[in-house]
């Protein structure tokens, strides 16, 4: 009788323990569901608060090779009021990318946090923090998260698609009163140790170098040069291949326009 009784009471813990198993596995999917829309929520009243698209622009087809872009309107003074370390907006319309971009004091903070200042899974698109926030080094490096549901730069890594590239070319920063438009040159990628993440550049051989590194491991042939006096913006994301790989696109300031941006009262 005893090994009986025994021999019930182990099936009964191993029960008990599947079932508070399943139990944390399903709290914990659906935390992770409501992450994701408390981020998306967050992000989606932000651009509706400060942000105005053309009527006109088709959204679902973006085109920007032939200058059917059309420019945003943006109240940056309302995003500041939300949180002061908003510097720019970055549109990408080739991977339908489009958010506020943030710099605090490191590099850790904004990978857990929203541009609304509280805790998120998704954490905000950001500069890194060794870079001067008006774009003026010749190489200002953007993070973002890889998210499962392509939000942030989740589908940065759609430009492995050639087509998707020669589509789209083109990638946009705003800050107030004008908007930097940048060409895509190289795509890949790289490891976290790689010069992609070099942002200083005592001389000017130093720069070519960099370029040529981050141009050669590309996954395809853009046809884009690069000049000693060109300056580009990387923007990274992580990747599923490894843990010390990243996606990494490239693009270089080709024009910068004056706009006015929106004060909404």
């Amino acid at each position: 009788m005893k090994k009986k009784y025994w021999k019930y009471f182990l099936i009964f813990i191993i029960c008990a323990m599947a079932s508070s198993a399943l139990t944390y596995s399903i709290w914990h999917l659906m935390k992770a569901h409501q992450d994701y829309e408390d981020s998306r929520d967050v992000y989606e009243e932000l651009e509706d608060d400060f942000i105005e698209r053309p009527d006109t622009q088709d959204e679902s087809q973006p085109d920007t090779n032939d200058g059917e872009y059309e420019y945003l309107q943006i109240d940056f003074d309302g995003l500041r009021k939300v949180n002061p370390d908003v510097i720019a907006w970055i549109d990408i319309p080739g991977a339908g990318i489009s958010y506020p971009v943030l710099k605090g004091e490191d590099n850790s903070y904004y990978l857990t946090h929203l541009a609304s200042g509280q805790f998120g899974i998704s954490g905000s698109i950001f500069m890194d923090y060794h870079n001067r926030p008006d774009f003026s080094d010749q190489n200002t490096i953007i993070y973002g998260h890889n998210m499962k549901d392509d939000s942030m730069f989740g589908k940065l890594n759609d430009y492995q698609d050639r087509n998707i590239y020669e589509r789209n070319p083109f990638f946009y920063i705003y800050v107030p009163g004008k908007v930097m438009k940048y060409q895509i040159f190289s795509c890949y990628a790289g490891s976290v140790s790689s010069e992609a993440y070099i942002y200083s550049f005592p001389e000017i051989s130093d720069f070519m170098d960099f370029t040529e590194a981050i141009i050669s491991p590309a996954d395809y042939e853009t046809g884009v040069t690069v000049g000693e006096t060109d300056r580009v913006v990387t923007l990274s994301t992580c990747v599923s291949s490894g843990r010390n790989y990243r996606y990494l696109v490239h693009g270089k300031l080709t024009e910068v326009n004056e706009l006015r941006y929106l004060e909404k009262i």
